[in-house]
């Protein structure tokens, strides 16, 4: 069966990241939303507040980054002995001890990956703010998506949930400022994805970057 979608002008095409689905694309006016009518996934959603909105998000991710990896999470209390945990403790007592496959895995979902995303972001927002072309945004802007399978604050969230859970009986659990920092933190990561125009960055990308 031959397919009714005209090829002819590639450039004028564009691929759902949901369901695959392939279709023309189409200007989308600012304030409007263009979603796929497959699966109803947003394609794009352009406003003139988007790449501000990002580095507003993406810098105060950063100002809780330091607090959250550097403070203690928790304050766990047992048989009269107290010890604070964050998330740096953790990784430090694990090369420590030696166990350098799980420190470094550690360090770097959980310190190194949050860190180099934000600074991407940050460096390609600044360089769409400023009008400075530069033929890096292309580069950055791909590795940023490639550290999103390697982040694991949430699940490190999730861990902590678990362990006061099962803890709460047989000892003390007093949150510290880190918690408090990785949940805005958290909070803060969500809503820059959730802000994310990805058409609107490669276009300025194209844009910027000749």
């Amino acid at each position: 069966m031959q397919s009714t979608l005209n090829t002819d002008n590639i450039e004028h095409l564009e691929v759902c990241h949901e369901c695959d689905l392939l279709m023309i694309g189409t200007k989308v006016q600012e304030g409007y939303v263009s979603q796929c009518p497959r699966c109803g996934h947003i394609l794009e959603h352009p406003t003139r507040l988007s790449i501000r909105n990002n580095f507003v998000c993406v810098f105060a991710g950063l100002i809780f980054y330091f607090p959250a990896v550097l403070f203690p999470v928790l304050q766990l209390t047992m048989l009269g002995s107290t010890e604070s945990l964050s998330i740096f403790s953790c990784v430090q007592a694990l090369l420590s001890a030696g166990n350098w496959s799980v420190g470094l895995v550690l360090f770097v979902s959980l310190m190194l990956v949050p860190l180099a995303q934000m600074m991407l972001i940050i460096f390609v927002t600044t360089r769409f703010y400023y009008q400075v072309k530069s033929h890096y945004l292309a580069v950055c802007f791909k590795w940023y998506g490639y550290l999103n399978t390697w982040g694991m604050l949430d699940i490190f969230m999730l861990s902590i949930i678990v362990a006061s859970i099962k803890l709460h009986e047989d000892a003390e659990l007093e949150p510290g400022l880190g918690l408090y920092s990785l949940i805005a933190l958290l909070l803060t990561n969500a809503l820059q994805t959730q802000l994310l125009n990805k058409k609107l960055v490669w276009t300025l990308i194209e844009k910027h970057g000749e």
